[in-house]
């Protein structure tokens, strides 16, 4: 492929990656176009359908978002200061993710997946060198962080945006993952760092009740 064509081919998707953080998921083929400064029929030369053009930049974000947590999980600390400090970087990969996540059907459950399946191997690698705690159902662990965190910036993000929909402007984006950070950023580290219970009388006793035979014991755990 010639590099014109390549280079062609990224400033469209990229646009479409912009265009679908700020309008949502559904914005039409049109409206790229127009925002990419070309033609329909290049984008369909490109991608060949709208359904292209989407995974296509699923695959990106995904991939980008991947890319950056491994550096910063593989960095400790300071690297995730140093991510934190870069937020408006990654201001419309994570909007597009939520913007994915709230159509539902086979698009969120791909996006819930994927992530759940890239924790599995920094959770992994926490509690194998000790920085995390082992789970008594390491999966269910995982996949429930990963529903609560989307699902907290979505209902966040639901009430400051009004109609999900709605169109954002880039420095809105930034602003509004900005203010959920500042709000929320500092208990969820406390939450995840120290726990809520001051002991473990409701863990114990609802272990004992059998919800999960196979779960270790508090001692285990």
């Amino acid at each position: 492929m010639p590099a014109s064509d390549i280079t062609a081919r990224a400033r469209i998707r990229d646009t479409a990656i912009e265009q679908i953080a700020r309008k949502g998921y559904g914005v039409s083929m049109r409206v790229i176009a127009e925002a990419a400064g070309v033609s329909l029929g290049l984008i369909n030369h490109h991608f060949g359908s709208k359904v292209g053009l989407r995974t296509a930049c699923d695959d990106h974000v995904l991939e980008t978002i991947r890319n950056v947590k491994s550096e910063t999980v593989r960095g400790g600390a300071a690297a995730t200061l140093a991510a934190l400090g870069r937020m408006s970087e990654y201001a419309n990969l994570t909007a597009y993710c939520l913007r994915a996540i709230s159509t539902g059907g086979e698009v969120a459950r791909r996006f819930v997946d994927h992530f759940v399946a890239d924790s599995r191997t920094w959770m992994a690698q926490g509690v194998a060198d000790g920085t995390l705690r082992p789970s008594v159902d390491e999966e269910a662990r995982i996949r429930m962080m990963t529903l609560q965190g989307f699902g907290g910036m979505q209902l966040y993000l639901a009430q400051r945006m009004g109609e999900a929909d709605v169109e954002l402007a880039p420095d809105q984006i930034n602003a509004l993952l900005e203010d959920y950070l500042g709000e929320y950023g500092l208990v969820t580290l406390e939450l995840y760092s120290f726990g809520l219970f001051a002991t473990s009388d409701i863990f114990d006793a609802f272990l004992q009740a059998g919800p999960n035979p196979g779960a270790a014991t508090t001692e285990e755990h």
